[in-house]
């Protein structure tokens, strides 16, 4: 494995890590959390979440969204950095690199496109029913899918370099 030079994945990190702080500050306190309602395809469950969390938690999600973009970035260079910076590829696997590479870049998209579908959502009648919940949820299933599979390769990686 190439050894490369990690200081701008080390600020990267601090980024993303800093990041995921803060959106876990704004908007932890919600109940049922952030990720049920980014996962409901149904209309009418969608709207009775968003009643559970009564004005101020929709205040806190709506306010959300103006960091939501930056964030989406920072994870998107930091997943991006952490695949091709970390020394966990060797150049005999390029190919393998490259596509990990871009799974939180694509994640990321889907997080922009879920926000824009949730804004078009939110600026509507409260209770609508409307065909950008469920691709809202679609978006949020594969940018979850995309994290995950990133996780699962990199962690594969590091299990298989440490000798575990």
């Amino acid at each position: 494995m190439t050894r490369k030079p990690r200081g701008v994945l080390i600020v990267a990190s601090l980024a993303f890590v800093s990041s995921q702080t803060y959106l876990a500050y704004l908007l932890g306190g919600l109940r049922p959390n952030i990720l049920t309602l980014q996962l409901t395809f149904h209309a009418g469950r969608y709207w009775e979440i968003l009643g559970l969390w009564g004005e101020l938690g929709q205040r806190a999600y709506q306010g959300h969204f103006g960091y939501d973009g930056v964030h989406a970035v920072i994870y998107a260079v930091f997943g991006y950095l952490l695949a091709t910076r970390s020394g966990l590829y060797p150049a005999a696997e390029a190919q393998a690199m490259a596509r990990t590479a871009w799974m939180l870049p694509g994640a990321a998209l889907f997080d922009l496109l879920e926000n824009l579908l949730q804004l078009q959502v939110l600026a509507g009648p409260f209770g609508a029913q409307t065909a950008a919940i469920p691709l809202s949820a679609l978006c949020a299933a594969c940018k979850w899918g995309l994290a995950a599979w990133f996780a699962l390769r990199i962690g594969r990686r590091v299990v298989s370099k440490l000798g575990v």
